[in-house]
């Protein structure tokens, strides 16, 4: 049986830290594996004339691949990892094979150094975190058939070429790409700034949106929604009477109306969906200290987060449909330019002096909210989870981390 690999569009051909990021994902003295942090996001755009003529060509490398005769599958059960051998280790190499993400010769039926490294450089390309090991969701993702990567490759490309006219005339403009969780800002047709994202989950997928980011707002109020508050807030009153005074969330009878004592309301009662809610400024905010005003029907925004931790994960759907941003500083810094006497050192002052403002912008920043599940990184096709099912693949591979204890969240 013969393969041909797929050298052109996925042997990683990133430079050195793409090697010493592989190479460093390995144990520690101890013999404990620490979680691997996410890499950077990428530089490369995701949406331009270049992105779609290396995705068509990505798209018929595949397309011929798929007419190959294909390796088995691999076992649904148990783990494959440095230092097997047999059949199941010889699949897994032909495998990597097929995609390009094995080089060199070895034993056929070993998992040797250079399968460990491949199956690295193929979980990085899939948005997994990179531990050489082969199981779960990194087994059901090699066992994806190939026809069904290439009917992700034709729809992420045809939704390249939808949002292709409408940013050419932009001459800056943010993506934010709900399944990489990665925000770009574009000038110029390349890169300017990047963030890690923090999505919606599945239950509450972030939308796709067309806005413009018109203020800043910082040290925002959160006004709790309705439907948050009825699923989540009053549940977390009944189990702990003290959670609004220690997350600093007021009561009020309506919007606009009078604050009422919490210890007067029966929170078990019907009555108790009636109220209102508003968190106060600060760090605790569920809305961190920067909001980024984008008016749009779905509602949805980006903004700082109190829970950073949450971006050292791969995958992060964890929101109620907002994004938020790791790197709020440096894109406000990026949105202000050319807004005299404006930066995101002067709204840093602001927060630190606890000053609430809105900063509206002269030339507001188009936003487009995305979902890209395949692309090409520095000449790798990527491919992601299709978390909200967007792609209508026959398969399911990743975990649904809303369900991941992560700590007492009430957030947008």
């Amino acid at each position: 049986m013969r393969f041909i690999p797929l050298r052109a569009f996925c042997i990683p051909t990133r430079s050195f830290w793409l090697a010493a990021y592989v190479l460093s994902c390995g144990a520690t003295a101890a013999g404990a594996r620490e979680r691997v942090p996410p890499p950077e996001p990428s530089r490369s755009a995701w949406v331009s004339a270049d992105a779609i003529q290396q995705m068509s060509s990505a798209l018929a490398s595949y397309r011929a691949l798929a007419r190959q005769p294909q390796p088995a599958p691999l076992p649904n059960k148990g783990t494959l990892r440095f230092g097997d051998t047999g059949q199941a280790v010889a699949d897994l190499r032909a495998r990597l094979t097929m995609t390009g993400d094995l080089r060199g010769r070895g034993d056929a039926y070993a998992f040797d150094e250079n399968v460990e490294a491949a199956v690295k450089r193929y979980q990085l390309r899939n948005g997994v975190e990179p531990t050489g090991i082969v199981y779960g969701i990194t087994q059901r993702l090699l066992n994806v058939p190939l026809d069904v990567r290439v009917r992700q490759l034709e729809l992420n490309l045809q939704r390249m070429q939808q949002l292709a006219p409408k940013i050419s005339a932009q001459p800056r403009y943010i993506l934010m790409n709900s399944a990489s969780f990665e925000l770009q800002g574009i000038q110029g047709g390349a890169v300017a700034v990047t963030s890690r994202t923090i999505a919606g989950k599945r239950a509450t997928p972030t939308p796709i949106v067309s806005a413009q980011v018109q203020a800043l707002n910082t040290l925002p109020y959160w006004h709790v929604p309705g439907t948050i508050a009825k699923a989540a807030l009053i549940p977390m009153i009944r189990k702990d009477p003290g959670y609004l005074y220690k997350e600093r969330i007021r009561v009020f009878s309506s919007f606009g109306g009078e604050e009422v004592d919490p210890g007067s309301v029966n929170w078990w009662g019907p009555e108790a969906e009636r109220y209102v809610f508003r968190q106060d400024p600060g760090e605790q905010n569920a809305l961190g200290v920067l909001r980024f005003d984008m008016p749009n029907k779905h509602i949805v925004y980006m903004h700082d987060t109190p829970m950073k931790n949450l971006f050292g994960y791969f995958e992060r759907a964890v929101s109620a449909g907002c994004v938020r941003l790791q790197n709020f500083w440096g894109v406000a810094d990026w949105v202000l330019a050319g807004q005299d006497g404006q930066t995101a050192s002067t709204l840093q002052g602001k927060v630190a002096s606890g000053q609430q403002a809105t900063i509206r912008l002269k030339q507001p920043v188009p936003v487009h909210f995305i979902y890209l599940t395949a692309w090409i990184d520095n000449g790798m096709v990527q491919f992601r989870n299709d978390l909200y099912n967007r792609d209508a693949s026959a398969f399911v591979s990743g975990e649904d981390v809303s369900a991941r204890p992560m700590g007492v969240s009430i957030a947008p």
